[in-house]
């Protein structure tokens, strides 16, 4: 199935790191979109699917000590806020083609609405010092940008706003799911709450732990990530779902 990806406006290739979608089945589709370590509303989508469709996200090893960073967002097309998407864990892999059954994404969510962005950065604010107005998204020693925006135009008016507004995915607790609740591996499902229009599902930090380990503390690996989307009209107040709701599959290596 081809996906329409998003337009893409000028940006600067360090602005982050390239990711990769594509249809689930592969081609030709397939191509680099920046990654993003803060969630915003207004961060521009790289991409569309359809109720029903599948779609691969290649996403990017983590930095140690560096916050995750997301592939997205992706639009579902005909979301808005009050419905629920059904987010399908195909596959995940790495990228090296090592056998690693329990791969699973360390985050997964939909974009805050502007209530929820509020909550997030003062609850964000009140764990960390105070510090100067620049330092927050400027990189001092280099003058790079200290957080990614995915398709947001460094230097401009916009990057300096959604930049000062966003928040990391430590600042959003629970309004995300991630293997901080429960790994979602292949054969996983999880129900999440839409509260902007299209969505924007993202999802990164993949984790590839060996048998008998949890490494999921430790920096995440550059891998892939199989996902199928369906779209629940009024799923917040049919059902009820007003968070993330994580149904993790069975441990391949459960038993053994």
């Amino acid at each position: 199935m081809s996906l329409p990806l998003a337009s893409e406006p000028s940006i600067s290739a360090a602005a982050a790191p390239a990711f990769a979608v594509s249809p689930w089945s592969g081609g030709d589709a397939s191509r680099a979109v920046p990654g993003h370590d803060r969630w915003h509303p207004e961060i521009p989508a790289v991409a569309e699917v359809l109720t029903g469709g599948s779609i691969r996200m290649e996403c990017q090893a983590r930095e140690p000590g560096a916050d995750p960073v997301l592939c997205g967002p992706v639009v579902v097309v005909g979301a808005e806020p009050g419905d629920v998407i059904v987010v399908d864990v195909i596959g995940v892999g790495r990228s090296d083609g090592v056998y690693a059954p329990n791969g699973h994404p360390g985050v997964i969510g939909c974009a805050p609405d502007a209530a929820m962005l509020t909550a997030a950065a003062a609850a964000e604010q009140d764990r960390k010092p105070a510090a100067e107005p620049d330092a927050d998204v400027w990189r001092l020693d280099t003058g790079a940008p200290k957080m990614l925006l995915g398709h947001v135009e460094e230097g401009t008016a916009a990057y300096r706003r959604i930049a000062a507004e966003a928040v990391s995915s430590e600042a959003r607790g629970r309004q995300i799911g991630g293997c901080g609740i429960a790994p979602l591996t292949a054969g996983s499902r999880v129900l999440l709450p839409v509260h902007v229009r299209g969505a924007k599902l993202s999802v990164g930090d993949l984790h590839f732990p060996v048998r008998g380990a949890d490494d999921c503390r430790l920096a995440a690996r550059s891998g892939w990530i199989d996902l199928r989307v369906h779209l629940t009209r009024r799923g917040v107040e049919r059902f009820r779902v007003n968070g993330p709701m994580l149904m993790p599959a069975p441990s391949p290596l459960a038993g053994r």
